[in-house]
Order: C-alpha cells, then sequence, then structure tokens
C-alpha cells in the first residue's frame, strides 16, 4: 500500500481549492483496504474529485484512493463488472468497442465507477444505481456482495454505508450496435456541450422536487457573483467557477449566499450535491 504525506488537495479534486492533506492512502489489494479500515476511525475516500471539496487549512481526516490495480473492466455474460477506481470515461469507452450497450446516459460524467455509485450519478430522469446488479464493497470485517435490491439508495444518493468502500460493481448492459451506442453516447455529450468551462465541481445544489435549481438561483439574479476567486457562472447558474485563486472559504460563502436568496424568495431550501470536506470528521 502506497502512503502519501502533505498532499495538495488542489491536485486531487476538479474544483482544484482546499488545504493540505495530511495523510492519503492508496491501497492496492482488497485485503490492504480492509487492513486500513479496520486501523481508522475515520476516512473520507476519493475517487476522481468531481463532487468533492476539501476544507482550507490541514485536513486530518484520513484520505483513501483506491490504486490503478482497481480499474479494470471486462464482460461478464449479460454484465459488465467495473472496479471502482475505472473512469467512468474508459468504462464507456470499453462498451463502444465491445459492442455493449445501457450505460450511454453516463457519457460526458466526470469521474470514477465509486464516485459515480456513492452519489447515484446520472441524469435527472435515471442513476448508476438502475444499471446495478451487484456491488461489490469492503469494510473493517471485511470483503462483503450486495444485491441492488438491498440497497436503499435513491436521488443523488447511492445509499452505501459510509463505512464502506466499494470496490465493484456488476452492471446490465445488452448487446448493441457500435454505431447506435455512439450515436447515443453523443446525444448526451451534445447536452452538455454548453456546460460552463474551467475549474468546478459541476452541479453544486441537487434538483429539488419539480425544479432545477439552476433555474431557481438564476431567477434570484445570482448569476455572475463573485466572491473571492469564485464565482456563479453566468452560462450556468448551478455551476460555481475557481478562477484559479479561489479557496474553500469563497465557494462556501457562495453557496451560502445561493441557499439564503433560494429561501427568501422561493421558500425551497437547496441541498448541497457537492460534498465539502472538513478539517476533521
Amino acid at each position: 500500500m502506497k502512503e502519501y504525506a502533505s498532499v495538495s488537495a488542489c491536485d486531487l479534486t476538479t474544483m482544484h481549492c482546499g488545504g493540505t492533506i495530511a495523510t492519503l492512502y492508496e491501497p492496492e489489494t482488497k485485503e490492504e483496504l480492509a487492513s486500513l479500515l479496520g486501523s481508522l476511525d475515520s476516512f473520507v475516500v476519493i475517487g476522481g474529485g468531481s463532487n468533492m471539496i476539501f476544507s482550507d487549512g490541514l485536513i486530518t481526516t484520513a484520505v483513501i484512493r483506491l490504486g490503478k490495480t482497481f480499474s479494470s473492466v471486462s464482460i461478464e455474460g449479460h454484465a459488465l463488472h467495473a472496479e471502482a477506481a475505472a473512469p467512468l470515461k474508459e468504462l464507456l469507452q470499453y462498451c463502444l468497442e465491445n459492442g455493449r450497450s445501457g450505460l450511454e446516459f453516463l457519457s460526458g460524467i466526470p469521474g470514477t465507477l465509486g464516485g459515480a455509485l456513492a452519489m447515484n450519478a446520472g441524469t435527472p430522469d435515471k442513476g448508476i444505481m438502475d444499471a446495478v446488479l451487484e456491488v461489490e464493497y469492503v469494510d473493517a470485517e471485511g470483503i462483503h456482495v450486495v444485491k441492488r435490491d438491498v440497497i436503499p439508495y435513491g436521488y443523488r444518493h447511492g445509499g452505501l454505508d459510509s463505512h464502506a468502500v466499494v470496490t465493484s460493481a456488476r452492471l446490465s448492459v445488452q448487446p448493441g450496435v457500435p454505431e447506435e451506442i455512439a450515436a447515443a453516447m453523443q446525444s448526451y455529450f451534445l447536452k452538455k456541450k454548453n456546460q460552463p468551462r474551467g475549474f468546478s465541481s459541476g452541479s453544486m445544489f441537487r434538483n429539488p422536487p419539480g425544479f432545477a435549481a439552476g433555474h431557481l438561483i438564476e431567477q434570484t439574479g445570482l448569476k455572475g457573483l463573485q466572491i473571492g476567486g469564485a464565482k456563479i457562472s453566468e452560462v450556468h447558474a448551478n455551476f460555481i467557477i475557481n478562477d484559479g485563486n479561489a479557496t474553500t472559504a469563497d465557494i462556501r460563502s457562495l453557496l451560502q449566499t445561493i441557499k439564503e436568496r433560494v429561501k427568501e424568495r422561493f421558500g425551497i431550501e437547496l441541498q448541497e450535491e457537492v460534498k465539502i470536506i472538513d478539517e476533521r470528521l
């Protein structure tokens, strides 16, 4: 198992902000991971860092990132077996090259399979957990495999225990024609083509039932508001862009301002989609 000290949080997330992570662990086997989890009181698991921001200052909570040995993808009958560190982009490319359909709706979503499962990433209508057959995870007690029907997942919530680390999953796929799969993937890419560019965590808030968070924020007139190096995007109000100098404190201030203004005008309490990790859990 690899162990790193004093790691810059800016280098681990797509928002490119935050302080210093005291210790980053990178287990290479499930056995190493189980042993590590048994030795820690608390921890945070990071994948591609597209939905996570670390606080400013020193983060003393242990951070775990699965090693590259957890990134294989293969076909098993009518299922796709993928390990948690596999980037979604590579997983989809594998499906395209091997003529497997069913996961095209994940096109354009950044990060790894593990992160996608943790937050049930997907479109407003479908999440990755809808395609799951079973999930393998590791905790301090060992290695476990559970079927999807016993996992209480929901919108932007994978439903897995916070003390568990997903290591792989079997996903439902069907044989398909590569040209048709590519066309379906492209249609999802096109929907994201006009999303804001720059350092960001994607959508900052979940969509409340019956509403689009970005539209609610836009109606409050907050588009373009900037605090420090963080700015509410003028392209999509549910995105915050880091100009390269933003602190996590800047982003927290914008998030709080957004929540207060939306609550004041519409009576709706927005819930963050992005996770902000404090110095110590």
